[in-house]
């Protein structure tokens, strides 16, 4: 089957001799329609995740899945043809996080998908039927390959980390994908967003999707104030996670605020300073975000279906043209997704 592969760490992608997998018991053959290219996917084409050392090459990326059932396993209830996206990480069901419903922080994997097992940067892929989301048929088969990481990352970290309220102020510093879903999260939650980006092509996109205010980091101080009447943002989604970035969060937030953290960094050398002082003294809550649990992917779902949030797609690129699409993220010439057409027909 065609794919695009990791062969060797901070090379091109490149094709590799794969069959087409068959489902066991519980799974189902997903054929993969389109995926969506996340920094992410930098990072584990380059080695630079915390478990490259012991990851086997070759190894298919890509993790925001938008696919259609192709055949199914005994005892699954889906039948072909039906559209999903992939929930791409797989929990074990049983240990302590799974049971308390933080999935997402699962201590036992049955897989990562994209990222230690294979991804959707191929046409086939064996996913368990309990990891699979229907799509409605009103949202378009690309689309979809931006909601599984891109939105499911900023419902959880708006919603379940971020507690937004209605009436509240949310700033997002970084409206790249994850970010301009987070300001339409935040919007659909009553709350007023102010988009924070050093491009002005991300900060026009904001305002396309509803962002009442958009700045450079430098005017960021003085449009948060303008909606807050001087106060500082009730919640600062840090999308970026650099050193830059998390100042600005920090400067942002009211006191007693809360900072999400969403963007990272792998290099230690990098890493932001935390000021204790300003912590402890404002009482802010820094807390991290990490993907996103079934239900409220669910629940990400239904708010494209109703129109309530717009995916932001830049541009469509073959399968062949992966390594195109991973340069223009690198490059930070991307406002929203980047997707990948992986079915030829699309």
């Amino acid at each position: 089957m065609r794919n695009m592969a990791v062969v060797e760490f901070g090379k091109p992608l490149a094709p590799v001799s794969l069959d087409r997998p068959r489902p066991g018991p519980g799974e189902v053959l997903v054929r993969v329609l389109a995926c969506g290219v996340c920094r992410s996917d930098l990072k584990v084409a380059g080695g630079l995740m915390p478990f490259s050392a012991s990851q086997q090459l070759p190894h298919v990326p890509g993790h925001e899945i938008s696919g259609e059932v192709a055949e199914v396993g005994a005892g699954v209830s889906l039948t072909p043809g039906q559209r999903v996206v992939v929930h791409n990480y797989w929990g074990c069901g049983s240990c302590p996080y799974c049971v308390e419903g933080q999935e997402n922080l699962c201590d036992a994997l049955r897989g990562w998908v994209g990222f230690t097992t294979p991804g959707g940067f191929e046409e086939y892929l064996v996913v368990p039927q309990d990891h699979l989301l229907p799509v409605p048929p009103q949202v378009d088969p690309l689309q979809a390959a931006t909601i599984s990481c891109a939105l499911g990352t900023a419902y959880h970290a708006v919603v379940s980390r971020g507690a937004v309220r209605a009436g509240e102020t949310v700033a997002v510093v970084g409206t790249g994908g994850v970010g301009l879903y987070a300001v339409q999260v935040a919007r659909a939650a009553g709350a007023r967003a102010v988009a924070v980006d050093v491009r002005e092509e991300a900060l026009q996109a904001a305002r396309r999707v509803g962002a009442e205010a958009a700045a450079i980091p430098a005017e960021a101080p003085s449009a948060v104030a303008g909606l807050s009447r001087g106060r500082g943002a009730d919640v600062v989604v840090d999308c970026v996670g650099n050193r830059p970035a998390s100042e600005l969060a920090l400067a942002l937030v009211r006191k007693g605020g809360r900072v999400v953290q969403v963007g990272y960094l792998t290099d230690p050398e990098q890493y932001p300073a935390l000021p204790t002082d300003r912590v402890v003294l404002r009482e802010v809550q820094v807390v991290g975000s990490r993907y996103v649990t079934r239900p409220e992917l669910a629940r990400a779902v239904d708010l494209v279906a109703s129109g309530a949030v717009r995916p932001v797609v830049s541009r469509v690129v073959d399968l062949g043209q992966v390594n195109e699409a991973l340069e223009e993220v690198r490059a930070d010439r991307v406002v929203g997704r980047v997707v990948v057409r992986v079915a030829p027909e699309l």
